[in-house]
């Protein structure tokens, strides 16, 4: 049977005190406030305590106990660890004491058929009830503590006055599980955590953590359960939300796969389908070129000829935008590229003109890539840097170097240049910012280099003047770079 209760926060310090404990050791509460357990239990280990509760070796403990007037008295006690968000309390129950207070007892008995009103003092800050009841049938209450009233809207006489009070209160959904876990309590002596919904005066439901043990008498029976209950709503509320929006990102993700997966069927349509057309019409102006060889007026000639561009366009328009549909969406096949190897490789197969002068700092670091996706950034400023250039000694430079956390390559020319207002419209598609008589291309390129860093999760930027050259740099993490030598 409880005899008492004593509050400690996470330092053992004591904050509160029961009626019971002031009658056995003679201090009030503001006496004990603020001192340690051994103020009343002078033998309490709190390291051997921590220490067994880590092990979870912590089981009713009996010591020597030492009241205000120096007597000695024998008790058994447990330590409940309250576990709240930002802090750990404690709740100590004196299960039993020795003959030489039992009078004490006996009081405490009679003060429990009254009303059970042992609890008088509870830590302000600690929203704990803490509270007993008969440990089979309907588990009637036998003593709860005043401030479930500000939890639940009940008083405590009405959880005394019905012996099912709590258990028809519980929620439907979950009275027959928790009931069935409960079970674990009667076969052995270690505390057991539970978590449920329980219904208040209002006619809302909150959700409960309650930390119960057995308390058995000197022949093993059970004889009383103890429970300490904490109001975790908005702990639960928060997991339903995290629970909701992962099923809702799920869902999204399913639709996100479904939807790559129609354009990836758009992708083979256009590519195979869209495209035989345009063959077609290229072949049909070959043949008529051939058959009529000599014997065309020149508008005619004319004519066929912008029919063969205005197709090869065409074709032009569709692969790149097929390139931009595949950024991201390809199977990334991830592979060490050694970045010196790769732009001299690169740069070898896109300029096919010996004039243009390349430079490469040597000795560039290693990546771990994708080298499909390294391509799609790269590949169309190179391009870039040689179509768009008047000069007669064109320059292309691809520099790297480290800076704070990042490693950035730049791509530098000598070109036209581009004129600062224009700097955000260049990545956007199809935008172009001269005629295709001054310049070829299908104003997708620096789309898709856009569209590929951003996959990789690294910075585009862009330094250009109008008629003093550009240079785009991509700044990369310094974590995924593998090597600077």
């Amino acid at each position: 049977m409880i005899a008492g209760i004593i509050i400690l926060d996470a330092d053992f310090l004591i904050r509160g005190i029961d009626q019971q404990i002031t009658q056995l050791f003679g201090y009030n509460s503001e006496e004990s406030y603020g001192k340690p357990l051994n103020f009343y239990i002078p033998n309490f280990d709190q390291k051997t305590f921590l220490l067994e509760s880590e092990n979870r070796n912590s089981k009713e403990k009996a010591l020597q106990a030492k009241t205000k007037n120096g007597s000695s008295f024998s008790l058994k006690y447990y330590i409940h660890s309250i576990n709240q968000q930002d802090k750990t309390s404690y709740a100590v129950t004196i299960n039993e004491l020795s003959t030489v207070f039992s009078g004490i007892r006996q009081q405490s008995l009679i003060n429990q058929s009254e009303g059970h009103e042992w609890l008088s003092y509870l830590l302000q800050s600690s929203p704990v009830v803490i509270y007993s009841c008969i440990p089979s049938g309907d588990f009637a209450t036998t003593f709860i503590s005043e401030n479930i009233t500000s939890l639940t809207g009940y008083t405590p006489e009405q959880y005394l006055a019905d012996p099912s009070f709590w258990l028809n209160h519980l929620h439907p959904d979950d009275k027959e599980g928790l009931l069935s876990n409960m079970a674990e309590l009667f076969t052995g002596n270690e505390s057991h955590s539970y978590e449920y919904r329980f219904l208040c005066a209002n006619g809302s439901y909150i959700w409960i953590l309650d930390k119960l043990k057995i308390s058995r008498n000197s022949q093993g029976k059970a004889t009383e359960m103890m429970g300490l209950w904490l109001d975790i709503t908005h702990r639960k509320t928060d997991e339903n939300a995290l629970v909701s929006t992962n099923m809702l990102l799920e869902q999204k993700s399913d639709a996100l796969t479904e939807s790559n997966t129609e354009l990836s069927q758009f992708t083979y349509v256009v590519s195979h389908d869209l495209k035989a057309p345009l063959r077609a019409i290229h072949s049909y102006c070959d043949w008529l070129s051939e058959d009529l060889d000599g014997h065309l007026e020149p508008d005619q000639q004319e004519y066929i000829t912008g029919m063969q561009d205005a197709v090869q366009q065409a074709e032009s328009l569709i692969d790149d935008l097929l390139e931009l549909s595949r950024v991201g969406r390809r199977s990334a096949h991830i592979e060490l590229i050694h970045l010196s190897d790769f732009f001299s490789n690169l740069t070898r197969s896109l300029i096919t003109d010996d004039s243009v002068a390349i430079t490469i700092t040597e000795n560039l670091p290693t990546l771990e890539v994708s080298p499909t996706i390294l391509t799609q950034v790269f590949q169309n400023l190179i391009t870039n840097a040689v179509t768009y250039n008047s000069s007669e000694n064109k320059t292309l430079a691809i520099q790297g170097k480290q800076e704070n956390n990042s490693y950035i390559i730049s791509v530098v020319d000598n070109g036209i240049g581009i004129d600062e207002k224009f700097h955000d419209r260049v990545f956007q598609l199809f935008q172009r910012l001269h005629t295709k008589e001054e310049y070829d291309g299908t104003g997708i390129g620096l789309a898709i280099v856009q569209k590929a860093a951003t996959y990789l999760n690294w910075a585009l930027d862009l330094h250009s003047t109008l008629n003093q050259g550009s240079t785009f740099s991509i700044t990369i993490p310094i974590e995924e770079i593998k090597d600077n030598e």
